[in-house]
Formats: C-alpha cells, structure tokens, sequence
C-alpha cells in the first residue's frame, strides 16, 4: 500500500472505530492490479484518450477499484451524515459523459455533462449529488465539478488531488464542496449545506482531533459574507 491508501483506509477505520458514527455502508474495494500503479494508469489514460495528466497527480493515485463510506453521526442536539464513493481514476478518465440531462437542460450544460467523467459518487443519501472531473485538450490537471440535482453544476476551486485531501477531513460531509465554489451560503438554497458544515466544524475536532479544520472555517466564513 503507498502512503495515501494507507491514509484512506485509516479514514474508513476513523469513521468504523469511532464510538460516534454509525456507519450505514462501507466498501473497501479490492486493489486493481491489472492497470497498475500510478504511472501504469497514468500511460494508459495517455494512450486511451490522448490526456497526459500531471505527475503531480501521482501523490493521490488511488489502486482501490472503489472506496465506499455512508455514516451519521448524533451528538446532543446535533445530527450530521455523509458520504463518499471513490472510483478508480483510470476507469473515470475512460468513462466519459455523465447522464445528467432532461429535456429541459440547456444545450449549454448538456455538454459539460456529455465532457464530465465521474469519480465521487453520492448514491446511498446524497440527494442525486456526485463529483466529476472534466478535461480539455492540452490540459494537464482536470477540472472538478460538482453536481445537484436541483441545483445545477459547480466547478470547484480545488484539483483532484486538493478534492481527496479535503475528503479526507471532510470524510463525506453532505455539502462540503459548496465551500469552494463562488456562492454564498446565506442563500436559503445552500443553508442546510452551511448548516452541516458548521455541525461538522463544531463536533469533528472533538471525534477526530488530529485533523486541521482551520481552512474550512476560513472557507465557511468567506462564504458567509
């Protein structure tokens, strides 16, 4: 196991361990061995889709086929739930266009959706919510976007690698990518998304003090303003 899978499976243990949380579902996906490690992969999304991602890129490189976790949490009058459902970064790049799209959708964003390649899936309490990477020609790094049903589509200020760092601190937390994107969590449609948020930050540090949530209150308050 590298150093971060070994960080992601010590997550799963955080949430399994924690007298807290109650985990409602967990997978810890077998290690893909037929692709590779990270550079394997890395060639094969060269050779597959003519996308030479960063070797920066490499530090985050998951082998697990999928890592799962649905948990909540009630501690006194505060109850909060997430989720996470990571795919193989390989078979997101090879998977191209999420179907996202009705007759009502724009011609506009059926094609972000049509360029989007899933990688955080949402499947089990996430209220039709997912993650998805999207990259041009000549890029390096991919996009990530995240979706909501009724909402629409956000691109993130954060890459792949930012995205499963947060994750890891986050561990799911229903609404958490909305604190890098450019909307503001007075608006009554992201209240219940800052309203997690500020439970996560009130009761994480107490159930997992040895994770830094200072950049998130920073965040949380930026997108208070």
């Amino acid at each position: 196991m590298s150093d971060y899978e070994k960080r992601y499976l010590a997550m799963l243990d955080e949430l399994s361990n924690s007298p807290e949380i109650q985990v409602y579902y967990e997978e810890r996906g077998s290690v893909e061995e037929q692709v590779g490690g990270a550079q394997e992969a890395f060639e094969l999304i060269a050779d597959e889709q003519g996308i030479f991602l960063d070797p920066s890129l490499h530090r985050t490189f998951l082998r697990f086929e999928e890592l799962s976790c649905h948990w909540g949490v009630e501690c006194g009058d505060v109850y909060l739930t997430g989720e996470f459902s990571l795919y193989h970064l390989a078979a997101a790049m090879l998977t191209v266009g999420v179907d996202l799209a009705t007759d009502d959708t724009p011609e506009e964003e059926s094609t972000l959706y049509s360029e989007l390649r899933l990688f955080d899936d949402h499947p089990r309490g996430g209220g039709d919510t997912l993650a998805a990477l999207r990259i041009h020609p000549g890029m390096t790094s991919p996009e990530v976007w995240y979706y909501h049903g009724t909402r629409g589509v956000f691109k993130l200020d954060l890459n792949y690698s930012e995205y499963l760092d947060a994750l890891l601190t986050t561990k799911g937390t229903y609404g958490w990518q909305y604190l890098f994107t450019d909307v503001s969590m007075r608006d009554i449609d992201f209240q219940g998304a800052a309203e997690n948020i500020q439970n996560m930050l009130k009761i994480f540090p107490e159930i997992f003090p040895d994770h830094d949530y200072e950049p998130f209150r920073v965040r949380l308050a930026e997108r208070l303003r």
